[in-house]
């Protein structure tokens, strides 16, 4: 079954996570056919990850977070919460490479008050291989919360 799936941007921010499946395949576990996220978004969850396109399923009930053919990385296998899934673990800000706000912050505490991380992101975004329209449970993308993280380390507390 063939989909072609189009985010229609209504900000600026939001056109970073447009994309199109048009060989989505039904997740192993639960036969739901979730969208082509590529392998960046797998990476920080399974850093032998191949290239490819991995899918994320979208049924909350599976334990399946993403899939390549036969190949999957479960819930129990993440290193933070994915989309719906896998809530037991670590909230990321960005969601498509897992960043939390305790990696923001020591990103700038060891850059001098720069974050490298937010550069990273943004070159990614720029080369369309992001996906939170998938993955963050907003549908949004995150550099707008990456950016309000990273200004709140920068306020006095108190």
């Amino acid at each position: 079954m063939e989909s072609d799936l189009t985010f229609e941007p209504t900000n600026p921010m939001d056109d970073c996570c447009h994309t199109v499946d048009a060989d989505a395949l039904p997740c192993p576990k639960c036969e739901y056919t979730g969208p082509v996220v590529g392998v960046g978004p797998v990476r920080p969850h399974l850093l032998t990850a191949v290239e490819g396109d991995w899918q994320y399923c979208v049924d909350a009930e599976c334990r399946v977070v993403y899939y390549l053919g036969p190949e999957v990385v479960d819930s129990a296998s993440v290193i933070t919460q994915v989309g719906l899934k896998a809530t037991d673990k670590p909230t990321p800000v960005c969601f498509c490479f897992a960043h939390t706000r305790a990696e923001l912050a020591e990103d700038l505490r060891a850059h001098g008050g720069v974050s490298e991380i937010k550069a990273e992101i943004k070159a990614v975004v720029a080369d369309g291989n992001c996906a939170c329209e998938h993955l963050n449970p907003s549908g949004k993308c995150c550099l707008v919360d990456v950016q309000r993280a990273l200004k709140s380390f920068a306020r006095p507390v108190g």
